[in-house]
């Protein structure tokens, strides 16, 4: 086996050697062209000027790149927008109870402050079938909050964030069940809240990614966890979903996202670099 590994370590020195050779001997014979008296010819201030006009370079020899790395002190404070849609609350509505349909418009502020605007369709139709109550409701729901990208390196298209939301619905909901009997009186009363309006807020902590996949194009997703703040009191019942929020079972609920990303670089700074 060291045999084998003093073997691999002699091909590789001697590969590294033979391609040094080959690039000498590559510049040679430039070397011998490039003589003081050849370039100071081909290169006078005239052909220069006339070869490189401003004409000639943004019709053949322009190209629009990113911003590089040294230049960190002209990145702009508007780097564009971003639009996204999340596909696990199709998912959830498509083979659970109740489910989301939602996008974000999420501004971009020198690629670390990132401002968003969450705007969303809450869907629940769930029944027990222990106490043969249905609880039904669909409203939207609005989310405002902003997110902060703590990767180093602001001039890449990834980003790594956590952030807050601050979430607010207003929604009706039906909550029917089979008559309720008095246990003293022997009478039945039908159990029916139809129409019951609300309203709810909470906030969310949130964590989450966004990779680059082909040009403008990303995909990412976001880990939340959410703390209900109040919602409007009902004597007779409580809302089982907030459009949202999600299951009120418990205090505080985890949820998550999965986002298609579409960057909208409108106003993000480019540079001009001549190619030869």
């Amino acid at each position: 086996m060291r045999g084998f590994l003093y073997i691999l370590l002699l091909c590789c020195c001697q590969m590294t050697w033979a391609q040094e050779k080959a690039d000498t001997s590559q510049l040679s014979p430039v070397t011998s062209q490039l003589s003081p008296d050849s370039v100071k010819t081909q290169l006078s201030p005239d052909s220069v000027k006339t070869q490189l006009s401003p004409d000639s370079v943004q019709s053949k020899y322009t190209k629009w790149v990113p911003l590089l790395e040294g230049e960190k002190k002209d990145l702009p404070l508007f780097q564009g927008f971003t639009l996204s849609f999340d596909v696990i609350g199709l998912g959830m509505i498509a083979f659970t109870d109740y489910g989301t349909i939602e996008g974000a418009l999420r501004l971009s502020l020198k690629n670390t402050w990132l401002p968003i605007v969450e705007l969303g369709y809450g869907i629940c139709d769930r029944k027990d079938y222990n106490t043969k109550i249905q609880y039904k409701v669909n409203a939207p729901f609005i989310r405002l909050g902003c997110d902060w990208n703590f990767l180093r390196n602001k001039f890449q298209d990834n980003r790594m964030f956590v952030g807050l939301r601050w979430g607010f619905s207003t929604y009706k909901y039906d909550m029917t069940g089979p008559p309720v009997t008095d246990p003293i009186y022997g009478e039945s009363q039908a159990f029916d809240f139809s129409g019951t309006t609300s309203t709810s807020n909470w906030m969310e902590i949130v964590f989450g990614c966004q990779v680059k996949i082909y040009r403008n194009f990303h995909m990412g997703w976001s880990l939340r966890l959410k703390y209900h703040i109040a919602s409007s009191k009902n004597d007779y019942s409580k809302a089982y979903y907030i459009p949202g929020y999600g299951v009120t079972t418990s205090g505080n609920t985890w949820a998550g996202t999965y986002n298609l990303i579409f960057d909208l670089n409108w106003g993000k700074k480019k540079k001009v670099i001549v190619e030869p």
